[in-house]
């Protein structure tokens, strides 16, 4: 089954996320601030797709019992075998169904009190035509059964006979079978997937006792059958676990990879031992021993950093499901929070590797090295809709990113590398101010599409208003400039006062320096509507009746994001020069011709 969005009501700080849409390539990251509630969010899904128990800590206070719905593409395929004891006329009107509603499925989960008051969970489908449907087919059935009986049994004098009862399923039944298809959530645990120093094994050769689960997930990935290395010689046991040690330590730094000192690279070992006479309970009794080893030291699991014990218990947890082939929906909470930024890579390497494969990957980060900047289609912001403690949490998209507080953004912005600190892109001249990052983005593009040999060395300001200050900055520290604005009304606002206050309102020193967008009210502008909603918005049926700047201000459309993501598409030539309409090609050869003019001048403040 292939899940496309939630939503979640009435759960903790979430009182409505909306509809959120699960990323396409199966990888969805939550970006936010602490306490916004991206943790409600994993645990609402975990709580619906698992059967863990919901708690009276779970809802809020005075409202409705949490609700949990699940947009699903199914297939008949899958429930098929559920279906399997009743009539074909029922299996019939399900393939109905499913093929009305393009096997798309409304999931609901909710829950209710039972009689001793507890919390029980109950499932139900968002539709009234497959109740229908089902009602339909049971009316049919039960008439064909009427009439297949023998006459006697009914006759004509005899007073109505009771309507025929057929096994029929209902709607509920039907979405209790979904339900049970759907992959099952596993929230992250490191504790649970800890690696031990060592573990018993009971008398039917599995690991038994605290860590058992991260010893299963270790002999699963080495493809050890434990109960039958215990029963081998000690020369042949020693044989299989070197080779098992070898696969998963050569797997394991595929995706690890820091070193320890100057070259050491960590291996994960494991080996059987037997209890001596120092434990008369045990003695004799085998049990596994683990190690972390790096070149000549070989440590317990426990002696080494909370950093490496992390990443160790989810290198076991995900590759153990991948190995299992299970199709998982793995909820990450801060995945790597402890360790440093190169190991943060690593960690997001491993999820890549999972979502390529069959499972499902939902994660919250506050880290820029979490985030990919050419798949922020990944990205959902979350935050708290207020300033108060008790505000309700939202969850903005990847494609309304713009309207999410630039808190909650810093790590996306981070990741984009716009800012200032991180550009490395300031040189003694060619350098252009601009008013914000997606005119950085745009006019690289231009660049690259023009094939313009001028040298131009883009720098984005916060915004409009933070121009004249950077171009302060710019004349204190003896750099050459020239500053690049949009021609609306805050751009020429901003070009009057630079007029004024760094060149006397002299003219013709200003306009070797300045310049306002040629006919461009906003840097979007610069295409024509239908280029831009082709290769900018990538939907032609957008309603654009005024401008393209305003269209993304009223439609709360990520400004930056967007020309991000036009920027990659030209980089990895997707969008090309002959793509265009006459008129996009006539503005973008304006604005290149007149931002190259003015630092051919090379005049100095």
């Amino acid at each position: 089954m292939n899940m496309l969005s939630f939503r979640i009501t009435n759960f903790r700080s979430i009182v409505d996320s909306g509809w959120v849409k699960l990323s396409p390539d199966g990888i969805t990251v939550l970006v936010g601030q602490n306490e916004s509630g991206k943790s409600s969010i994993l645990e609402a899904i975990h709580l619906a797709l698992s059967e863990s128990s919901l708690t009276d800590d779970d809802c809020r206070i005075g409202a409705e019992l949490p609700f949990v719905q699940m947009r699903i593409e199914v297939d008949y395929s899958e429930i098929e075998s559920d279906l399997a004891e009743y009539e074909s006329i029922f299996c019939d009107a399900v393939k109905t169904f499913l093929a009305n509603e393009s096997k798309l499925v409304v999931l609901n989960i909710g829950w209710q009190r039972n009689s001793k008051g507890l919390l029980e969970a109950e499932f139900s489908i968002e539709s009234d035509s497959l109740p229908a449907l089902l009602a339909e087919a049971e009316t049919v059935q039960e008439q064909s059964s009427s009439e297949s009986l023998p006459q006697a049994a009914t006759p004509a004098t005899s007073p109505a006979a009771s309507p025929v009862q057929v096994n029929a399923p209902t709607a509920d039944d039907i979405a209790v079978m979904v339900w049970q298809s759907l992959p099952l959530a596993v929230l992250f645990n490191e504790e649970t997937g800890r690696l031990p120093n060592q573990v018993d094994i009971d008398d039917k050769g599995q690991p038994t006792g605290p860590g058992a689960k991260a010893a299963q997930n270790f002999l699963e990935i080495a493809g050890v059958n434990l109960s039958e290395l215990v029963k081998g010689d000690q020369r042949v046991r020693e044989n299989l676990l070197n080779r098992a040690n070898a696969r998963v330590s050569e797997d394991f730094i595929s995706f690890w990879s820091q070193t320890i000192g100057k070259s050491g690279k960590l291996e994960l070992k494991c080996n059987i031992q037997h209890y001596s006479n120092t434990t008369p309970e045990k003695s004799g009794k085998p049990f596994l021993i683990f190690w972390i080893c790096d070149g000549n030291t070989q440590l317990y699991p426990m002696q080494r950093s909370q950093g490496v014990r992390w990443f160790v218990s989810f290198y076991l947890q995900l590759k153990a499901s991948e190995k299992r082939k299970q199709h998982r929906v793995f909820l990450l909470d801060e995945p790597g929070a402890n360790l440093h930024s190169k190991a943060q890579a690593d960690v997001l390497k491993l999820i890549n590797q999972l979502g390529k494969d069959t499972s499902t990957v939902i994660y919250s980060t506050h880290s820029p090295q979490m985030l990919e900047y050419s798949k922020l289609f990944r990205v959902h912001a979350v935050q708290r809709n207020g300033e108060q403690d008790d505000s309700p949490t939202i969850v903005i998209d990847a494609h309304r990113l713009g309207t999410a507080s630039s808190d909650t953004l810093s790590p996306v912005l981070s990741a984009m590398g716009v800012d200032l600190s991180h550009q490395q892109v300031i040189r003694k001249e060619n350098n252009v101010l601009l008013e914000e990052m997606s005119g950085y983005y745009y006019l690289s593009s231009f660049w690259k599409l023009t094939n313009t040999a001028q040298e131009a060395h883009f720098i984005a300001a916060t915004g409009v208003n933070k121009v004249e200050a950077l171009a302060n900055m710019f004349r204190g520290w003896g750099l050459d400039f020239i500053v690049a604005v949009d021609d609306d009304k805050q751009g020429r606002e901003a070009f009057k006062s630079i007029k004024k206050e760094m060149f006397g309102d002299d003219e013709a020193l200003a306009s070797k320096k300045l310049l306002k967008l040629p006919d461009c009210p906003g840097i979007e502008d610069v295409f024509s509507k239908s280029d831009f909603k082709k290769f900018v918005l990538e939907d032609e049926q957008a309603g654009i009746t005024g401008t393209n700047a305003e269209y993304l201000k009223s439609a709360g459309r990520s400004k930056p994001v967007l020309a991000f993501q036009f920027a990659l598409s030209v980089s990895e030539d997707k969008v090309k020069w002959a793509d265009f309409e006459q008129s996009t090609k006539d503005k973008i050869t304006a604005v290149v011709t007149a931002i190259t003019s003015r630092l051919n001048a090379h005049q100095a403040i």
